[in-house]
C-alpha cells in the first residue's frame, strides 16, 4: 500500500511597508506579510509563521498539513512545522532579548500578534520545540 504524500503549504513573507515605501516596525521589531498562493493571509506582524498557521486552522486546514516559511525571493525554507503546532507557538524574547519560540495561549493574547483567534490544540500536547527554523 502507498500513502500519499503529505500536504505542503508554502508561506512567502515579504516586510510591510509605510506610505513613504520604508520598511515598517513596531516596538517589538520589523513588521512582515505573509501570503499563501498569492494571497495574503497576515498583514503586518512581527511573527507570520505562527499567525499564519492560526489564519489557516480557523479556515479549516488539517492541524497535521506542513507548513513551510520562505522569504519572498528566496528558495529555502526559514521555518518549517506543521499547521497545530505552529499555531500553538509565539516568538517572545528571553531574558537576554534573543527570541525563542513559547507557548501561544489565546488568554494571554495582548494585541502583540496581528491574529487572535482560539486554538484548537489539545491541552496534554506540547508544541513548543517542534518547530525548527533555519537562517
Amino acid at each position: 500500500m502507498m500513502l500519499a504524500p503529505a500536504t505542503t503549504i508554502v508561506l512567502v513573507i515579504s516586510p510591510s511597508l509605510n506610505a513613504d515605501g520604508r520598511k515598517a516596525y513596531s516596538t517589538r521589531g520589523q513588521l512582515f506579510d505573509g501570503s499563501v498562493d498569492s494571497r495574503c493571509i497576515v498583514r503586518r506582524s512581527t511573527t507570520p509563521f505562527c499567525d499564519a498557521a492560526r489564519v489557516l486552522l480557523a479556515e479549516g486546514i488539517k492541524p497535521d498539513t506542513v507548513l513551510v516559511m520562505r522569504h519572498a525571493n528566496l528558495p529555502d525554507d526559514a521555518l518549517r512545522s506543521t499547521v497545530r503546532v505552529a499555531a500553538g507557538l509565539v516568538v517572545e524574547d528571553d531574558s537576554g532579548g534573543k527570541p525563542v519560540f513559547r507557548k501561544w495561549r489565546p488568554d494571554r493574547f495582548d494585541g502583540r500578534s496581528s491574529v487572535a483567534l482560539p486554538l484548537p490544540v489539545p491541552q496534554n500536547e506540547s508544541p513548543a520545540g517542534s518547530a525548527v527554523g533555519r537562517h
